[in-house]
């Protein structure tokens, strides 16, 4: 019990009446002796321990605020760790040359987002996610159909089914103008409709060509499984990438929604990994 936490403790229980005997002698003891102290006193008391944390605790509130928050924050970063080394080593299915994307395929880095037609966040960052195509012409970046919500609104699947079968008749371009389309209607969380995807279609495929949209499901089912593999548990999800050297350390994993400057900077970091 040698930390600030300890001797604030510690202090707490000297006013409180716990050492009396002590309490004049503590004022010039320092931090280490009042921690060896405490520390002493509770292994032979150690009933008291339980009662005086909990008072002490009721009336620093800000203690068990602050702990939480470190753990949180610990714990997204292990996981986020854990989501790089995956990364890392699913780089050749992540950058996948069957899967939609825009930019140079021999691209130095590459961005990959994980995305749902009905997600709100996804739509909410893609007007961020365009900024960043138009600054970064060098860059590589890879769409991952992933409609988490298509047993709650079939849409997100038709949509995501549509915007594959656009990539691999009509190409990158079209694709993108697509895709760009449906979120530029504003509707998700369930209000993204058939018709809404299909006037967002109608430049790129008949209704006849939208009849064989199934024959994308394929590669929707394979982003969904290495989207588990790498424990995407919603949606946005980005990860930033060299395509070639590198290692680990370059990868950037963003589970979530982000802004311009934060993809950006994870962008650099890969051109120097």
């Amino acid at each position: 019990m040698k930390t600030s936490f300890a001797v604030s403790f510690l202090c707490f229980a000297l006013s409180a009446g716990t050492f009396p005997a002590h309490a004049e002698t503590s004022k010039t003891l320092t931090d280490e002796q009042l921690g060896q102290m405490a520390e002493r006193y509770f292994e032979q008391h150690p009933d008291k321990l339980g009662r005086i944390m909990a008072t002490w605790l009721s009336e620093h509130p800000e203690f068990l605020v602050t702990a939480s928050q470190n753990l949180q924050q610990k714990q997204e970063m292990e996981q986020r760790q854990v989501m790089q080394s995956l990364a890392w080593k699913e780089r050749a299915t992540l950058l996948d040359p069957a899967t939609p994307s825009v930019g140079p395929k021999d691209a130095k880095v590459a961005l990959v987002m994980f995305f749902d037609y009905q997600c709100i966040y996804c739509s909410k960052i893609n007007p961020v996610l365009e900024q960043v195509i138009k600054a970064n012409p060098k860059v590589r970046f890879v769409f991952k159909d992933f409609p988490i919500f298509a047993s709650r609104w079939p849409v997100s699947g038709y949509a995501a089914a549509v915007g594959e079968t656009i990539w691999q008749q009509k190409g990158a371009q079209a694709y993108l103008a697509y895709h760009n389309a449906v979120f530029s209607t504003g509707k998700n969380e369930g209000a993204l409709t058939a018709q809404d995807v299909n006037q967002a279609a109608d430049k790129w495929l008949s209704a006849q060509q939208r009849k064989t949209v199934d024959k994308a499901q394929p590669a929707i089912q394979a982003n969904m499984d290495l989207g588990q593999r790498l424990q995407i548990a919603g949606t946005p999800a980005f990860i930033i990438m060299p395509q070639n050297a590198g290692d680990a350390q370059a990868v950037t994993v963003i589970p979530g929604s982000t802004t311009q400057d934060i993809l950006q900077k994870a962008i650099s970091q890969a051109e120097k990994g």
